[in-house]
């Protein structure tokens, strides 16, 4: 199983702290999973252009990604939310986990992809094509911290997957 997961924008020097927390799970995930962070161009944010547009743009560059992906799950305030158990539960689950293969399954067709859009979101042509939207909460966060965010939760999902301590 490969994941990736397909950011807008760039780390910013003001949230340079959490990269060495993101190092570390990418790190940690090593042992169940290769994952990577693709980074895509964000688009600028200006009085002559509209939310609308702006997502657009984005969605430009996010949907080939999503298009290769065997499977497409995008991170959005409007996606589904669950508990720690339930995220792994259900991760592995729509991938079509095989119980004789540690219950991880193998995705051969193309990696796994997470969607963590811009400051003003997916636009809806991104969600449409995703196969699960998720919530991370309900509360906003600066998009550096999703990826932090992320990565653990997916840490946890493959400890829990495994019956590992780490969980509680």
């Amino acid at each position: 199983m490969q994941i990736q997961l397909i950011v807008v924008g760039r780390m910013k020097g003001g949230f340079s702290y959490l990269q060495a927390g993101i190092d570390d799970y990418l790190k940690r995930l090593k042992a169940y999973a290769p994952v990577s962070i693709v980074e895509v161009p964000d688009e600028s944010i200006l009085p002559s252009k509209t939310a609308e547009q702006i997502m657009e743009k984005e969605a430009q560059r996010l949907l080939p990604y999503v298009q290769k992906a065997a499977y497409a799950i995008a991170l959005s305030e409007r996606g589904e939310e669950a508990t720690s158990e339930k995220f792994s539960g259900a991760f592995f689950e729509r991938l079509g986990a095989d119980p004789s293969n540690g219950g991880i399954p193998s995705n051969e067709s193309g990696p796994i992809i997470f969607i963590v859009g811009g400051p003003l979101g997916l636009h809806p042509s991104v969600l449409r094509e995703c196969d699960w939207t998720v919530s991370l909460s309900r509360m906003t966060f600066p998009h550096p911290m999703v990826r932090l965010i992320l990565l653990e939760q997916l840490y946890r999902a493959f400890k829990i997957r495994r019956g590992e301590p780490y969980h509680k």
